[in-house]
């Protein structure tokens, strides 16, 4: 496969990969990374989701393209968990590449919920991308999407996600491991802003969550409570901090992170 690609297309993953590695911000490299590979494999839409040391979304460091804000709460709120890309971290503890139609039979994939219920009224029913590991824990997702139009990703785009995957991984590793000192008055924000808006323990330990990047579904797990008691934790917390959705939650926490810290 190596010998497929033309001197113009090593000479442009070189130029990514400079420009990759000349990023010092986390919050500029997911975005970077969405546009520049798009040079390289043209895809719909896609995203580039981060995870904290927890396994929650760092909804601030992650980035979506070609997704109005509406599509990707709808990705991350109803369907992340039911997107079957999610299997495949169970087939290695390291950084690999995987392409949609590769995981199940393709009649089957396309009766899965995520499918019918996500991909198909999107119309963006292939997919394909990178799940990145850093010694053995996940640190990160790369999905790129296509149209019916587009097609299917090629032999010839998993190579080239294949040459990036392991620059990408080592990359985003480094970037986070600069952002651990961080994490430290993060938290302190979230205590004075709890105790502020007169948060309970439990509405505050769900809001550290939220703020982690985790689903309902997670912050069940994690607190060892009901789903529908943690949909009354975040009723109350959207109440009492004065928003109706995560977004505007997230915009009230780095506005007070901005002001008073």
């Amino acid at each position: 496969m190596e010998n497929t690609l033309k001197e113009t297309e090593w000479l442009t993953i070189n130029k990514v990969l400079l420009e990759m590695y000349d990023i010092t911000d986390i919050d500029q490299f997911t975005e970077r990374v969405l546009k520049t590979y798009r040079m390289l494999i043209p895809y719909t839409k896609g995203y580039f989701i981060v995870f904290n040391e927890a396994g929650g979304i760092e909804s601030e460091k992650s980035s979506f393209i070609e997704m109005e804000p509406g599509v990707y709460e709808e990705y991350l709120d109803s369907y992340y968990e039911k997107d079957y890309m999610k299997y495949t971290f169970e087939l290695s503890e390291h950084t690999i590449t995987y392409r949609d139609t590769d995981i199940m039979e393709e009649s089957l994939r396309q009766k899965t919920e995520f499918y019918q219920g996500f991909l198909k009224p999107n119309h963006i029913p292939f997919g394909a991308g990178i799940l990145l590991r850093r010694y053995g824990k996940p640190i990160g997702i790369v999905n790129f999407f296509r149209s019916e139009l587009l097609g299917d990703f090629s032999d010839k785009d998993m190579f080239i996600l294949e040459v990036l995957k392991g620059h990408l991984s080592h990359k985003l590793a480094g970037l986070l491991n600069g952002t651990k000192q961080a994490a430290g008055n993060r938290n302190k924000m979230l205590a004075h802003l709890a105790a502020e808006f007169e948060l309970s323990e439990r509405e505050k330990e769900a809001l550290t969550c939220m703020d982690g990047g985790m689903t309902n579904a997670q912050i069940a797990e994690n607190m060892g409570i009901s789903l529908s008691t943690v949909k009354k934790h975040v009723y109350h917390i959207f109440e009492k901090v004065g928003v109706d959705t995560r977004v505007q939650l997230r915009n009230v926490l780095e506005t007070y992170n901005s002001t008073k810290f």
